[in-house]
């Protein structure tokens, strides 16, 4: 058998303790936020990084499905390190249930219900449309992420190249030889990965709706939630192109991620940035030239005053700089490069969850971004780190029993 990349520590035992640490750090602020502080900033922040690393976590398992949909070979060698975003998806189980726990204490309209939209926002109905719609669409990724993984553990199992232990022996219990589980894998994914791909859609565009539209109740866009889910996705590709780029060395990926999956990842970036680019002026265009004041509230309050510069900010972060930079062929294939515009469009994304839930919560002086909120968001961020590189220190980093796994071209 030709030698292939197992588990992998993509950082340190000791970093990851860091990281575990700032998540307790993280949810001290927060609690002393509630009850001791700034309830509002608390909570805004909670659901402003559950947003975001959870649609991060979904995002990964998209991709994935995507690449087994279009069957693409490019992409085949990055496939698991994207799956690997759904080891969060529990920990984003429980924020969500924090978050509805105390629905009551942050949603305006829990406090100042509209004869109108009573029937759609109320906490019953929230409630259970939230919950039932994340654990159907995590319940679907897990178990493509389940399906995709079990081959290659069999396969390394079998061969004496990693024997299986722990978690990933489990996953491997009833093996029925090689030939049949990658023949029953690939057909079981097939089936699979479409159904995550409308689940994300209908379920994604209810999040939008729900803890950003919904939080001013004067505001109505039937765009909102496919503006939503695309954001998700540029997240999902920034992240993805961060691994490839800066991870393939500690991953001992360098003979399957070479120049030409940086700049096919970085492509694909650029893709998505100008979609997400096109919704937002889609929806910003039709609000301007309707110019009814229960629509443009919700864009003069960001494009006015303290949020103006966040919003121009966030405009530049995720658009106008990576569509400059990845203009660039060179930049495209070039690790450092790659890294760093998509370090900036990850923070650009952060900052453009940040822009559609706090201006909408948040009616003091100034924009609520201070120590309490960088708090919040390192422990979350801890949490996630944690998750991530533990899955890729307990199963495969490539998905070694699919066929369509190539090395790359030495001429990349």
């Amino acid at each position: 058998m030709v030698r292939m990349p197992t588990t992998q520590a993509l950082v340190s035992v000791t970093t990851q303790r860091v990281f575990l640490t700032l998540s307790v750090v993280g949810a001290i602020a927060f609690l002393h936020g509630v009850f001791l502080g700034d309830e509002i900033r608390a909570w805004q922040a909670l659901l402003v990084n559950f947003l975001f690393f959870a649609g991060l976590s979904q995002a990964g398992v998209v991709l994935s499905a995507l690449l087994q949909v279009t069957s693409a070979r490019w992409g085949r060698s990055l496939k698991r390190v994207a799956e690997a975003t759904a080891a969060f998806l529990p920990v984003s189980l429980v924020l969500l249930i924090v978050l509805l726990a105390g629905v009551a204490r942050w949603a305006p309209w829990a406090h100042d219900p509209r004869e109108l939209t009573q029937a759609w926002l109320n906490v019953p109905f929230f409630v259970t449309r939230q919950f039932v719609g994340f654990v159907l669409l995590s319940g679907l990724s897990v178990a493509h992420v389940y399906i995709s993984l079990r081959p290659d553990i069999g396969l390394l199992h079998a061969s004496g190249v990693q024997p299986a232990s722990g978690l990933a022996a489990r996953v491997i219990v009833g093996w029925r030889g090689l030939a049949d589980e990658r023949a029953l894998s690939q057909a079981r994914q097939s089936r699979l990965a479409p159904a995550i791909l409308i689940a994300y859609g209908v379920i994604s565009t209810l999040m939008g709706v729900d803890f950003v539209m919904a939080l001013d109740p004067t505001w109505n866009s039937t765009l909102v939630g496919a503006y939503f889910f695309v954001g998700n996705l540029v997240l999902g590709v920034a992240f993805l192109a961060v691994i490839a780029a800066s991870g393939r060395d500690r991953l001992q990926l360098q003979d399957y991620v070479g120049a030409g999956q940086l700049r096919d990842t970085a492509t694909l970036l650029f893709g998505f940035c100008i979609i997400w680019a096109y919704m937002a002026w889609s929806q910003y265009l039709v609000i301007w030239y309707g110019d009814l004041p229960e629509e443009t509230a919700f864009v003069i309050r960001r494009m006015a005053g303290a949020w103006a510069p966040v919003t121009w900010l966030v405009f530049a972060m995720v658009f106008l700089i990576p569509f400059v930079v990845l203009l660039s062929r060179a930049v495209k294939s070039h690790a450092r490069g790659l890294t760093a515009i998509s370090f900036v469009v990850i923070v650009g994304m952060w900052l453009e969850r940040f822009l559609l839930v706090s201006p909408s919560l948040w009616h003091g002086a100034g924009v609520p971004l201070g120590i309490l909120e960088l708090l919040v968001t390192a422990g979350v961020l801890g949490l996630f780190v944690v998750s991530y590189t533990s899955f890729l220190r307990t199963f495969p980093v490539l998905v070694v029993s699919d066929p369509r796994l190539e090395k790359v071209a030495t001429t990349s």
